[in-house]
């Protein structure tokens, strides 16, 4: 699948970035993954926390860390995984995520790029980096492509 337009955002607080993925959540659909890019301490959890806001969760968001996925009662549904602790990418088939797929929620992956060519053609791309100053972030999202 082609790549599709990269959409380019600046956040300058945590606020501003969980709004920003609030807005973002609002456009996806069941089924769809959204795999986040970006060094440690950049936000990939703020950002999900905004996603599960944006789709009418009030709880508590965490990472996943340890945990390694949990699952969100929002409407759809939202699965958050975070793969840093993944020993290899053979490990992911265990973990339920393609189940989680199937059943139409919205799958929020953090460190995706562990398990190369597991993800659909279709996911999105939501990379953080860091901006100007250190509360900055530049936020860029894209559909499509590979990892």
């Amino acid at each position: 699948m082609k790549a599709g337009p990269r959409e380019c955002w600046t956040s300058r607080s945590p606020e501003e970035t969980r709004s920003l993925a609030a807005a973002f959540a609002k456009r996806c659909l069941p089924g769809d993954v959204v795999l986040l890019h970006g060094d440690l301490g950049l936000g990939k959890t703020c950002f999900v926390q905004g996603m599960a806001e944006g789709l009418g969760y009030a709880g508590n968001v965490t990472s996943p860390t340890y945990a390694l996925i949990q699952e969100y009662d929002a409407t759809p549904p939202l699965a958050h995984a975070d793969l840093y602790r993944l020993e290899s990418a053979e490990g992911i088939w265990g973990l339920g995520l393609d189940e989680c797929m199937d059943a139409g929620m919205i799958l929020a992956v953090e460190w995706g790029e562990r398990a190369p060519g597991f993800w659909p053609a279709s996911a999105w791309h939501a990379t953080l980096a860091p901006g100007a100053d250190e509360n900055c972030r530049e936020i860029h999202i894209q559909r499509g492509g590979t990892t």
